[in-house]
């Protein structure tokens, strides 16, 4: 919007004045008279705001991602520095006061580290500040040591209001840890399996949340109540890594126990069992009937089978030889219908609905050939993005065509099935990936790192990220385990995949500027010209406002702020000198002359301003 000024100069030394209370952007101001506009500081006060002000994302042609911090070195027991498990985003503290965790706090990074070369044990669970500004706690009690390389689930398990932590002993049982990192309580039976991952559900709807690992249903105390007699939801290849998922997958109101060749119910029996091999599973609506489906990754092959357990799709080979890692399901290609990602010796490749390739990319995975993945639609547009960690590297790729997003070298780890995850840290902060990396087979970072856009560019998404078999739609910003989810299918969701938790497009500023006063008591040389700023979007940067003239396209008299201005802000009236000479010709105002800050209207920055003329 450009405004015609028309200013009614004054004889006087002070000059003319302009009241702006009948400005478009709002009102408020009683400083009335010529003298109080050329002389009072003034003050800031707010206007109206859009939060509906955004653009569309656009992930930069060249994107870098960057390394926003990394711990590396731990006390107590510093030779445990090495990660090779998923870590885990999930709030543990109350920094916005309110008495409980949420979307109002920090969120922390929870992870597994060991010593050495030796993962087979003698792991220590610690829990990082979001901030990357050190550790919040590490349990470093020798009778609470954990298997290194077993994922690790967070979640309320006993209705405290607080997440607990479950991970897997060295001496294969369970253990629970309180929210503080103190130890809670240590299960009698042993796992079928000493290195897959429990999976947090309310099985029942009946508000008492359960701990499955594999095929076998603990409660939230650590008590065994049932234990299925089949598969354990691991590749027949690797079936030290069991990694069920719980879904209601029929539609009727109950979750089920999903495993490569049988469904449990919450007392262990099966649903179903097919006699098919065992396999790491995804879940999905692959057929467009608004139940779901089941994805198996068994022995270098791919299958999809129906929710009553027969095969309708594959088995197709894996590309590449391995044994192939847990699949990530989600809409890659923007199509509306899921896709799935899986990770194998040297490549990786994203499946359509059909099995069919929808591309592949190179990789490098000698060590294990099973490693997880990751998918978040960073730019917003409906195709989810994959995010992919092998021994060397961090990958994003495009989940249309698997053109390199962003890449982030110095990476290592003598791979498992972990793999980065996508979350918040800061309050109402942007996204970042989390990974972990060990120096086993080859140098490079150690401990937990944290990665993000070097323009903090990326859609928003939510500050939890809270076990392997990871379903946004199964766990409340809070962590608290919801009795009945939505399942993710349902609301356009995958597995092993954050959402996008706001409007579409980047939250931006719109900023103008209105006139306050045209003041001559800085003539004969200079017209003091009095602007305000006004911000009518989201929280703006440091800015400046200017001045231009007919035959002067670059800026004759500036004044910075540098606060920037928050949503909804005018500022105070800003004093620009302007050249007699200049102001004589007529003016042109401007917030933000050169488009430096991103916003939603960026054709509403300047008015015009009538000629001002010193007297003689």
């Amino acid at each position: 919007m450009r405004w015609l000024l028309a200013l009614l100069l004054c004889g006087c030394p002070q000059g003319g004045g302009v009241d702006d209370d009948d400005s478009a952007a709002g009102a408020g101001d009683d400083d009335d008279s010529e003298s109080a506009l050329c002389d009072s500081p003034g003050t800031s006060d707010e206007v109206p705001w859009s939060p509906a002000c955004r653009v569309a994302f656009q992930l930069p042609e060249e994107p870098v991602l960057e390394q926003v911090w990394q711990l590396s070195s731990f006390s107590p027991e510093p030779g445990h520095d090495q990660v090779m498990m998923t870590p885990l985003v999930v709030p543990l503290t109350d920094d916005d006061g309110d008495g409980a965790p949420g979307p109002g706090d920090w969120s922390a990074v929870v992870f597994v580290t060991f010593a050495g070369l030796d993962f087979n044990g003698d792991g220590i669970l610690r829990a990082a500040r979001g901030d990357g500004l050190g550790l919040l706690w590490s349990n470093d009690d020798r009778d609470w040591r954990l298997q290194p390389d077993a994922g690790i689930a967070a979640g309320d398990i006993d209705g405290d209001g607080w997440p607990e932590i479950v991970a897997v002993s060295e001496d294969q049982r369970l253990l629970a840890f309180e929210h503080d990192g103190s130890g809670k309580w240590r299960s009698a039976a042993p796992l079928v399996a000493d290195r897959g991952a429990p999976a947090l559900a309310d099985l029942n709807g009946d508000g008492q949340v359960e701990i499955v690992y594999g095929n076998q249903i603990f409660d939230g105390g650590g008590i065994l109540r049932a234990q299925g007699q089949h598969g354990t939801g691991a590749n027949p290849s690797r079936p030290e890594f069991p990694l069920p998922v719980v879904v209601d997958l029929d539609g009727n109101g109950v979750q089920e126990v999903i495993v490569g060749n049988a469904i449990y119910d919450a007392a262990g029996g099966a649903l179903w069992f097919n006699g098919g091999q065992d396999g790491f599973v995804g879940v999905g609506d692959f057929d467009g009937d608004a139940g779901g489906e089941i994805v198996v990754v068994s022995e270098d092959t791919l299958r999809i089978l129906d929710t009553n357990g027969l095969v309708v799709r594959g088995p197709v080979s894996l590309i590449a030889d391995g044994s192939g890692g847990p699949p990530t399901v989600a809409d890659f290609d923007g199509d509306g219908e899921p896709e799935i990602g899986v990770a194998n010796r040297a490549f990786y490749a994203v499946y359509d609905t059909d099995l069919s390739v929808l591309w592949s990319r190179e990789t490098r995975d000698y060590s294990s050939s099973i490693t997880g993945s990751s998918a978040f639609d960073f730019d917003g547009d409906g195709a989810s993005e994959v995010v992919y960690a092998d021994e060397r590297d961090v990958w994003v790729w495009d989940g249309r065509t698997g053109d390199v997003v962003h890449q982030g070298s110095g990476h290592a780890s003598g791979t498992q099935v972990e793999y980065p995850v996508v979350a918040r840290l800061a309050p109402n902060g942007p996204p970042a990936i989390v990974v972990g990396s060990n120096t086993l087979i080859t140098a490079g970072w150690n401990g937990i790192t944290v990665l993000a856009d070097a323009g903090r560019s990326w859609a928003p998404t939510r500050g939890v990220w809270t076990q392997h078999a990871f379903l946004p739609t199964h766990i409340d910003d809070d962590g608290g385990i919801p009795a009945f989810p939505d399942q993710p299918w349902a609301v356009g969701q995958g597995l092993r995949q954050n959402r996008v938790v706001t409007a579409p497009g980047v939250p931006t500023p719109d900023l103008a500027v209105e006139p306050h006063a045209v003041c001559l008591d800085a003539c004969p040389e200079f017209v003091r010209v009095r602007l305000r700023a006004v911000n009518t979007g989201h929280g703006a940067g440091p800015f400046a406002l200017a001045i231009t003239g007919p035959e002067h396209p670059d800026a004759v008299a500036t004044a910075q702020l540098p606060q920037g201005l928050s949503a909804g802000g005018r500022s105070a009236p800003q004093d620009l000198l302007v050249p007699a000479g200049v102001a004589a010709l007529g003016m042109t105002a401007w917030a933000d002359l050169g488009d430096q800050i991103l916003e939603c209207d960026e054709g509403n920055n300047s008015i015009t301003i009538a000629p001002a003329v010193c007297p003689e």
